[in-house]
């Protein structure tokens, strides 16, 4: 049992070892060498939890690189995205970054979907605590799984990986209509912080 709980906290300790040792590559990313670090990488996250996933800023921000630790917006993860992300050492050249955050001045894509922010509104109801959302989406089609994919993204950008998990509830799609019982979608994150 005592041996349990210490590889269960050790299992973070480990990762960032094996980063420490190499993020000058990762820091030095580039086209000749992210396909490999990039399965290295997902190799060593599949070992403190398979649903993790990550995301590096493409642009140094104030001469560091972001590494974003995401759970894919699977719940379960959560918890480990937040103890690997704490239990992260100070590594000079990186920013380490717990969940998706919030985006400004974005269109997704995803496949053969392409959704701008200024053809998504929504409308929604309260329970329980959760936003429960419709939203309305130019040119949606309810037989292309694709439209949801970008609108799960859009969310994760729009108010972040963690509040789109545990703020929002049950959401509906529908096709995209200007009304007054809809919102602009650029209005969700000032809904989601007054939750």
């Amino acid at each position: 049992m005592i041996k349990r709980l210490f590889n269960k906290s050790d299992k973070y300790k480990v990762f960032w070892d094996w980063f420490l040792h190499v993020s000058d590559d990762f820091f030095d990313l580039n086209e000749e060498n992210y396909e490999l670090l990039f399965k290295r990488l997902t190799k060593q996250l599949s070992r403190v939890n398979k649903d993790l996933t990550y995301e590096f800023s493409a642009e140094l921000v104030d001469g560091k690189r972001e590494f974003i630790i995401s759970a894919d917006g699977i719940y379960s993860a959560f918890s480990d995205v937040i103890n690997l992300a704490e239990a992260a050492p100070d590594i000079e050249n990186f920013k380490i970054i717990a969940f998706r955050q919030r985006g400004e001045d974005f269109k997704i894509q995803f496949n053969e979907v392409e959704l701008d922010p200024l053809n998504v509104s929504f409308s929604y109801e309260i329970q329980d605590n959760l936003i429960h959302l419709v939203l309305y989406m130019k040119d949606y089609d309810p037989n292309n799984e694709d439209w949801e994919g970008a609108a799960f993204i859009l969310l994760d950008t729009i108010i972040g990986e963690y509040d789109t998990v545990t703020k929002i509830g049950e959401i509906e799609f529908s096709t995209f209509q200007e009304s007054t019982l809809s919102r602009p979608i650029k209005e969700l994150p000032d809904l989601v912080d007054s939750i």
